[in-house]
């Protein structure tokens, strides 16, 4: 965590003295087609464990790929998915998509108390989950919600079972 905190700062730090200065009039104008994303693109919070920001892409619409940076309550997360779609659910003409996949956390300076000395143990932790996800689009504002739940193993430091559980709302870009 100490290393992320002092690499942030050194960007921040170095970021204005490499900034490119132009004389008047010369200044470049860069156009972003979005149609290319438009609808694909997701980006919002999650609350649950990891609890902090997502983003997702829609590649098709059987596969999104999706981040999520945060924190389990006494960590720093990062984490990626890949779900496929299986089959969307139909209630009172609303469509609930049901998607499962692979996901990896990270969990960096975990804590969990269980040192040789009864103390704090701090290292980094990776779960690997399989996860199940539902969501939902709104149809009139580009809103999504989704509530997921993931098991699986934590595959570094020890062989313990892992799990997540995570409510969230993303806007549709």
């Amino acid at each position: 965590m100490k290393t992320f905190i002092k690499i942030f700062f050194l960007i921040i730090i170095l970021f204005p003295a490499v900034s490119y200065c132009a004389e008047d009039g010369n200044i470049k104008t860069i156009t972003i087609d979005t149609k290319e994303v438009e609808g694909k693109l997701k980006a919002g919070a999650v609350l649950g464990y990891p609890m902090g920001i997502t983003a997702g892409y829609r590649f098709s619409d059987v596969f999104e790929l999706n981040g999520v940076l945060g924190s389990s309550f006494h960590d720093l997360t990062a984490g990626v998915n890949g779900l496929f779609t299986l089959f969307n659910m139909k209630i009172s003409d609303e469509i609930f998509p049901f998607s499962v996949g692979p996901a990896l956390y990270s969990h960096f300076d975990h804590h969990d108390g269980n040192n040789d000395k009864g103390n704090d143990d701090e290292y980094t932790k990776i779960d690997l989950l399989g996860i199940a996800r539902v969501e939902y689009n709104f149809k009139k504002i580009p809103l999504n919600l989704f509530v997921e739940a993931g098991l699986g193993l934590e595959v570094v430091k020890f062989a313990d079972p892992a799990g997540s559980f995570a409510i969230g709302v993303r806007y549709i870009f």
